[in-house]
Formats: C-alpha cells, sequence, structure tokens
C-alpha cells in the first residue's frame, strides 16, 4: 500500500517516519480522484451561501494538526452554522473535539451530538464492518480533548459507536450535519442516507474532503447529484454543501 522504489529510498536516506509518509503519498497519489469526476460538482463561493446575511462568529486561529480541520475551512462551516442556527446539530467524526468546540460556541442555545468509534475500536478486529480508512487517525485520537472540562461540554451529547450499525435515532432530532467520519464511498453513504433519513429530508448537510485525495466522498456526491440533489463544494475548500429544503 504506497510500497515502492521511492518509499524505500526515503527509508534508506532519511527513516522510518519518513518512510511511512512516502507510502501514504504514493498510496493517495494512486488513489486520486479523476479530474472530471471532482469538477462535476460546481463549486460556488461562501458569500453565496450566506447571501444577504453576515453572521458574527466567534472562533480561535488553532495551530496546524493532523486529523483537524484547518482554520480556514472552519470559518466556512461555522458562518453557515450562524446563519442556519439549527437547535441541534449532528458531528460525525470528533476525533480531538476541535470542531465540536466551534459549533458549540457559536451556537449557545443549541445541543451538539457528536459521533466516534468506541475508544476501545480496534482495526485489526473489524472484520465484519463496511471497509474503513483513516486507521492512523484513528488510533492517535484522544476523543473530545479539546471541549472536555470546558463550559461548552454542558451543550454536547457524546457518542460512542460505529455508524454502519448504530441507531442514528438516539441522535436527537439534529437538522444540521457536518459528515467527517470516515471516507470510504461505504461509509460517506451509509452516513449521509441515516442523516437524511433523520431529519426526514430537511436539513444542512456539510461534508469534508470532498477533495482529490477521497475517491470515495466524490462518488457518493456525485451519485447523490444524479438523483436531483444540487450538492456544490465551497469555493477554495474541499468541503461539500447541501441545503435540502
Amino acid at each position: 500500500m504506497g510500497f515502492n522504489i521511492v518509499s524505500v529510498f526515503t527509508l534508506i536516506t532519511s527513516g522510518y517516519h519518513s518512510f511511512l509518509k512516502a507510502c501514504y503519498r504514493a498510496f493517495v497519489a494512486a488513489h486520486m480522484v479523476d479530474i472530471t469526476e471532482l469538477s462535476a460538482i460546481p463549486q460556488i463561493s461562501l458569500d453565496q451561501i450566506l447571501g444577504k446575511v453576515r453572521p458574527t462568529i466567534h472562533m480561535t486561529i488553532m495551530s496546524s494538526e493532523n486529523g483537524r480541520v484547518p482554520s480556514d475551512q472552519a470559518i466556512a462551516i461555522i458562518a453557515i452554522l450562524a446563519k442556519e442556527q439549527p437547535k441541534e446539530v449532528l458531528e460525525i467524526g470528533t476525533f480531538f473535539g476541535h470542531t465540536t468546540r466551534l459549533i458549540a460556541e457559536n451556537l449557545p442555545n443549541g445541543i451538539i451530538h457528536t459521533l466516534d468509534l468506541p475508544q476501545e475500536f480496534n482495526s485489526k478486529g473489524d472484520l465484519k464492518s463496511i471497509p474503513k480508512d483513516d486507521s492512523h487517525l484513528i488510533e492517535r485520537r484522544i476523543v473530545g480533548r479539546e471541549f472536555i472540562g470546558s463550559i461548552y461540554e454542558k451543550q454536547i451529547r457524546q457518542h460512542f459507536a460505529d455508524t454502519a450499525t448504530w441507531d442514528f435515532s438516539e441522535e436527537g432530532e439534529p437538522t444540521f450535519f457536518f459528515i467527517d467520519g470516515s471516507h470510504t464511498y461505504e461509509y460517506c453513504k451509509n452516513d449521509s442516507e441515516k442523516c437524511f433519513t433523520l431529519c426526514k429530508g430537511r436539513g444542512v448537510f456539510l461534508w469534508h474532503d470532498c477533495d482529490f485525495g477521497h475517491p470515495g466522498v466524490v462518488k457518493f456526491i456525485n451519485e447523490w447529484r444524479t438523483m436531483g440533489r444540487d450538492i456544490v463544494r465551497i469555493e477554495g475548500t474541499p468541503i461539500a454543501y447541501w441545503k435540502s429544503f
């Protein structure tokens, strides 16, 4: 998986950790999305989504960290959230909880449901579920690190489960969804369809990593677009957006 002559040379010259990074880059390059598939999803600006609304948002700019939504992308998510003002939100993929906390900060009267795999999850024993990715991130996560013990924790409902088998009705009645769990086609489809059912087809959907490196997400988004669902990409970001009403 990404093992080639370049990665071997990297192992010899730069060590084991650089070797792993080289393997990952090679793997991503081999599985990138065809440009026509990505370009089939139209782009619009954040200004077009917001219209005349100019929401005020609260945000702490944090240093870059693998697995965290970068601040420039988080601005788009939080601006749309501030415009919509949902009563309940569902985030799939808590990880450290950076985005979870930002949502809570900007939705003081809302309830945020956030979901991640069980703490004891072991990818080696995960033989019956649908295919996952990002095992390197799963292994190093500290779920909810950024909001546990904060004043925002009282708004947040942390759930632990595999979305492939979980009963989504435990998530309340959210109408705003940020889908950033496993990025395989199977999981993106599973998570999105269950969210759509949960809100009875009336919700705001944001998908992270709709880009060249995540063909499963792009494939799913294009599939939904063929059903007449006018999903778009937010210009300058890897975020896909759809308001279903």
